[in-house]
């Protein structure tokens, strides 16, 4: 496991990256977010406050595409920038894994990704590989909001 503390992290919280799953799924279903979905070779960034974990984002690659997902952070650790550290480190690696773009699918996050740099794009311009995941087909409706933006 790697971290690192950027600096408009709270004090006390640091990023890591995992293989492990277990943790992961465990606060994404706290969070009330899919879990049946997530494979097994997603990327994850973590938040952790001392030792406890208080959030994560997660990257599933596509060829040079990237379906960024499960962004979430525990209801204590909202709004002290953690969510905008984990999504600007995950976007940060991706070009190291051949992504060139990255896709996502929101239904009430759309300001907090407009902050991100990603643009609203229609459902259908996503890659054919993004329309063929369980998140796109299933678990996102078809009010959720497209947004792509360049790694």
């Amino acid at each position: 496991m790697s971290t690192a503390r950027p600096s408009q992290l709270p004090p006390g919280v640091t990023l890591a990256s995992t293989r492990s799953l277990g943790e992961v799924k465990a606060l994404l279903a706290e969070c009330r977010l899919p879990t049946d979905d997530i494979r097994d070779d997603a990327t994850f960034i973590l938040a952790y406050a001392n030792e406890t974990l208080c959030g994560t984002v997660g990257m599933e690659s596509f060829g040079d595409i990237g379906l960024l997902r499960s962004v979430a952070v525990r209801p204590a650790w909202r709004r002290q920038g953690i969510a905008r550290a984990m999504c600007d480190e995950i976007i940060r690696r991706a070009p190291a894994a051949g992504v060139r773009r990255v896709c996502l699918l929101t239904t009430d996050a759309q300001a907090f990704f407009r902050g991100l740099g990603f643009a609203e794009v229609p459902r259908d311009a996503l890659a054919a590989a993004i329309r063929q995941t369980a998140q796109f087909r299933e678990l996102c409706p078809q009010a959720a909001t497209a947004m792509a933006r360049d790694a």
